[in-house]
């Protein structure tokens, strides 16, 4: 099974239960990597809004703060499509960037932990690092919403099994 390594920044401070929690997420995004990549890596940035905002505003021309932001390095992994892979290199797939005081804003709004946010956010990432992307159309909505389902399934079964609180 291809390995994901991710080498996470944190400009702001959150809690050490998020990082855990992001962890066994980074585990879980593994089973998504296609089979002939034998170790992926990527790095996270976790930041504060004023950060997002002027990458936001720098990449996207979009002059205000968001949750996630994907750079992907890879044209496309969705389906084991991409032939040009080396299997015993290590991948770069991209970077993301998740705002931290976006995450607790939107775990509020929607009645969930930090933790779980937090998680939520890199799986969309994460997918979009892969080659989904929800902006596309709908069709590619609600295939990239039945991927983040799967993957938050698997992570709660995996938390579960850990007894990861």
């Amino acid at each position: 099974m291809p390995k994901l390594t991710v080498e996470t920044f944190a400009s702001v401070k959150f809690p050490l239960k998020a990082q855990r929690w992001l962890e066994l997420a980074f585990e879980v995004a593994s089973s998504e990597l296609p089979s002939k990549i034998k170790v992926a890596q990527l790095s996270l940035v976790i930041c504060g809004d004023q950060r997002m905002r002027s990458t936001n505003k720098i990449h996207r021309k979009k002059d205000k703060t968001t949750d996630v932001l994907s750079f992907p390095h890879q044209e496309n992994l969705r389906d084991n499509k991409n032939p040009d892979f080396i299997a015993d290199q290590v991948i770069s797939i991209g970077d993301l960037m998740i705002s931290f005081p976006q995450a607790v804003k939107q775990a509020k709004k929607f009645k969930v932990s930090t933790e779980e946010e937090l998680v939520h956010l890199f799986f969309h990432g994460f997918l979009h690092l892969m080659g989904f992307d929800h902006e596309i159309s709908q069709k590619e909505e609600k295939i990239m919403e039945l991927k983040e389902r799967v993957l938050l399934e698997r992570f709660a079964k995996l938390r579960q099994k850990k007894k990861l609180k």
